[in-house]
């Protein structure tokens, strides 16, 4: 069975870099501790942190976030107009998981060499995915670094952000209890996690040029291309009636929803998930990516969970915003997580984690 360490992620490694970081960023609070702007720790959980900024009865908050790796899908396509959805539901969704509304969002794009066409498709899916998340994209940097920045092709680059949010409700996930129904948003995509074991995989099963090859008359590099949805505003819509959120991004649902139900020491039974993605399940079967392996690297059909006790109100907000919803599962007393596969290798049975 393949994992995504073996595909060059080291995740233990990452902890220990993203320590060395954070431990250093804690030091730094202290340069703000009075008057306006002054800067808290909202959470704490081992490298995770949540800071806010208050002015006066404003509390704002700052997360930032890039697109990784997915940008080379990107550059096997000579396509780019989709990437900015990517970007900002890394950022948006982020926000939202604490009850904080995207306002305002500024971006660094760099680049080998620059290319006139390449920045005008980013622009125009920028444009686009701002309308989907309601932000303004306020400010932005563009860096020519030549061979500091590779990947496939001629033209490469990187592209990361900052979300300024403003907090609306605070969800620390403590009014959580058993028996409150857990809502899933489906993603057709993988966004932006676990895109480096996809590239292990397809590589050695179709070569460097696998994107020009099809499944049932499918382009993989368009499937593996497909952008990520961007749940923000159905959240914010729904947000009263909302008592936790997991983005499902790195860790997939056990390590996010966990998190969320880390705070009342309780469990979940997802029952019912969406279905992962053909090209998800095509990577389990020709990586050999265990069931178990696979829900904690990828989303497997649902970018974002939503633990509340009025379901049909979520539900009716995704709606309302193009976001396909429905109960997936529910809180429960045995801290366990347990998921019912849709996987490639165990469908039907239970993973429990």
């Amino acid at each position: 069975m393949t994992t995504y360490k073996q595909a060059g992620v080291d995740i233990g490694l990452g902890d220990i870099c993203s320590r060395i970081m954070s431990e250093a960023s804690d030091r730094t609070f202290k340069n703000r501790q009075k008057g306006a702007g002054t800067v808290k720790i909202l959470e704490k959980k081992g490298l995770h942190r949540v800071i806010t900024v208050s002015f006066g009865n404003f509390l704002l908050m700052l997360n930032s976030d890039g697109i990784g790796t997915k940008v080379e899908f990107s550059e096997r396509m000579n396509r780019y107009d989709t990437m900015a959805y990517d970007l900002l539901a890394m950022l948006c969704d982020d926000s939202v998981r604490y009850g904080a509304e995207p306002v305002a969002v500024s971006n660094i794009l760099d680049v080998s060499s620059l290319d006139g066409q390449v920045v005008k498709q980013l622009a125009k899916g920028m444009v686009k995915a701002a309308r989907t998340a309601g932000v303004a994209v306020i400010s932005g940097e563009i860096a020519e670094l030549g061979k500091r920045v590779s990947g496939y092709g001629a033209i490469n680059y990187n592209w990361g952000g900052t979300v300024l949010s403003v907090m609306k409700k605070e969800i620390s996930g403590e009014d959580i209890k058993s028996g409150d129904v857990i809502v899933g948003f489906r993603e057709k995509g993988f966004r932006s996690n676990g895109i480096s074991l996809v590239r292990k995989i397809m590589e050695k099963e179709y070569g460097s040029g696998w994107h020009k090859k099809t499944d049932a008359g499918k382009n993989l590099g368009e499937m593996a291309l497909e952008p990520s949805t961007i749940y923000s505003r159905a959240v914010i819509e729904a947000l009263d009636r909302v008592k936790g959120v997991a983005h499902v991004t790195g860790g997939g649902i056990p390590g996010k929803l966990g998190r969320v139900t880390a705070a009342t020491g309780l469990g979940a039974d997802i029952s019912d998930p969406f279905e992962p993605c053909r090209m998800m399940l095509m990577c389990q079967e020709k990586g050999k990516v265990s069931d178990t392996e696979a829900y904690r690297t990828w989303n497997m059909g649902q970018g974002m969970l939503v633990v509340t006790d009025k379901p049909e109100k979520v539900i009716a907000a995704a709606g309302a915003y193009r976001v396909k919803a429905k109960i997936t599962g529910v809180i429960t007393k045995e801290k366990k997580l347990k998921i019912r596969s849709r996987g490639f290798f165990s469908r039907g049975s239970t993973l429990t984690f």
